[in-house]
Parts: structure tokens; sequence; C-alpha cells
């Protein structure tokens, strides 16, 4: 019986998105598309931000490590979806929500003709009609952050709060950031990025004063489940160095900061204290 309900949720899944895109603009320089693809499943929604690159990127993912990718996705589902495949579709050696990611990865990858090893994926239970896009410009670079954001019950102070979680199921409240530029980065410059963006992250959370989930009257610095996704650019300057000290760093914190300020208001209210 558990093996007919986890192919009946595969059979389910594989559905193409029946929704038309929701087309969003960005800088033409980034030489990139994106688009926001929706379905319906047990009348639950799903959703998936699509940024797809004309040529492969090298990219930084927290989930897949260094990639040479065509496709950065975040992938959105209804809190009650994520429950429902973490449950049918466990199996001995695998968790449910990751035989559901995994599913969702090479449904898109056969929907645009590439490989599911050239896909940056992320996952959360945020709506992606509270996506944040904040584009910074400074000659000779730009810079794009696409923020998703929640933060009601999975905030935590880092170096803090006690960690009890080994492999979960299922995303919670969480921050997906991914980081677009022109800037053609070394290997060191987009992990240098992900301290620079995930400073500014912090910055924004405390500003908003959102404390910890898990221990009373403590701020928190992000969430539990928070995901990263850098992506070089082609045609700009080469860059090695994305700390707070370059321009570039500094553009990057910006876009982040503002990204997850706006996207946290539009997910759950919070707002900065005038």
């Amino acid at each position: 019986m558990k093996l007919v309900k986890i192919i009946v949720v595969i059979l389910c899944l594989s559905i193409p998105f029946s929704a038309p895109a929701l087309e969003i603009t960005l800088p033409a320089e980034l030489y990139a598309d994106a688009s926001v693809i929706s379905s319906d499943v047990g009348g639950l929604w799903e959703k998936s931000l699509i940024v797809l690159f004309r040529e492969k990127r090298a990219m930084l993912s927290t989930n897949e490590g260094l990639l040479k990718g065509r496709i950065a996705m975040n992938h959105a589902a209804h809190p009650d979806l994520f429950k429902k495949v973490c449950v049918e579709m466990k199996t001995q050696t695998e968790v449910g929500g990751k035989v559901y990611l995994r599913t969702i990865k090479e449904r898109i990858a056969q929907r645009f003709g590439i490989s599911s090893g050239e896909i940056a994926e992320m996952a959360t239970a945020v709506d992606l009609k509270n996506l944040a896009v904040i584009t910074k410009r400074y000659h000779p670079f730009i810079v794009t952050s696409l923020v998703t954001a929640g933060a009601r019950s999975n905030a935590l102070r880092a170096g803090f709060d006690e960690g009890t979680y080994i492999e979960g199921e299922k995303p919670k409240g969480t921050v997906n950031i991914i980081v677009l530029t022109n800037a053609t980065l070394t290997d060191g410059a987009m992990a240098r990025a992900i301290v620079t963006l995930t400073e500014a992250k912090t910055a924004a959370f405390e500003d908003l004063k959102i404390p910890s989930s898990f221990t009373k009257g403590v701020q928190a610095t992000g969430t539990g489940t928070d995901s990263v996704i850098i992506v070089s650019g082609i045609g700009g300057p080469k860059v090695t160095y994305t700390g707070g000290h370059s321009k570039i760093g500094e553009m990057i914190g910006k876009a982040v900061y503002e990204g997850v300020l706006v996207a946290l208001e539009k997910q759950n209210g919070f707002k900065l204290s005038r």
C-alpha cells in the first residue's frame, strides 16, 4: 500500500505546470530570463521561481555546491503539500521531502530540455507572490537579489540556540536568496559573497527586531533552513573579492538587505520601527 501511495504522488507531481508563467523583468545585462510557474496538486498550490540563463553559468549553491548550471530555482509549495509528500514519498533510504524536490527538479529539467544536474534548487513554504526583487547599479556592476523570506516559526540565533535536527523533511520559515550579477566571479568571490549577504540578512533581522522562535527574548540572526544561490555573470569585470569593503560587496549587501526587508514584510508583516 505504501508503494502504491508513492507511485500515485509521483504520477500526480509529473503533471505539467498548469498556470501560465508569470514573467519577472531582470536587467538585460544579466542575460537571464525569470518567471514563476505554478500548478495545483490536490487543491494545494506549488510554484517555482525559474531563473533561466542562455548559457551555462558558474554557480555556488548551499544545496548543490559548485556547478555549471542553466537554471537557479526557488521551489515553493503549500505547507500542507510538504507535509503530505514528506509522509507519502518517504522510502527506506530517503526522506519524502528529498524525493519530492528531486522529482520537481527532474520535471523542470524536462520542461526546459536540460539535465537536472544543470539546476541549482532551493525550497520553501513561503508563497512566491511575496517574492522581493531588488537591483543595484554602479558602473560597471549590476547586482540583483531575488528573495523569499518567512520567520514566524523557524527564526533562530546562530551560535546560541540549540540544534536538534539531523536530516529534516520539510522547509519551515526560510530565507532563500538568489544573487545575480554581470560580474565574472571567481569561486572564492562567490564563496565570499555568501558571507557578505549573510551579514546583510542578519542586519535586516536585527533592524526588524525578529526574535528567536526557540529562546524567549533573544534576537534572531536568520532561520535554521536558509539557502543561497550565487550566480556569476558574463561580460562584466572579473571580481575576486566581494567583501563589504568592495563596491560590488556593498551592492550585494544592500540588495540582499532590502530584499529581506521587503520579503519579510510581504510574508509576515514585519516592518522597520519608525
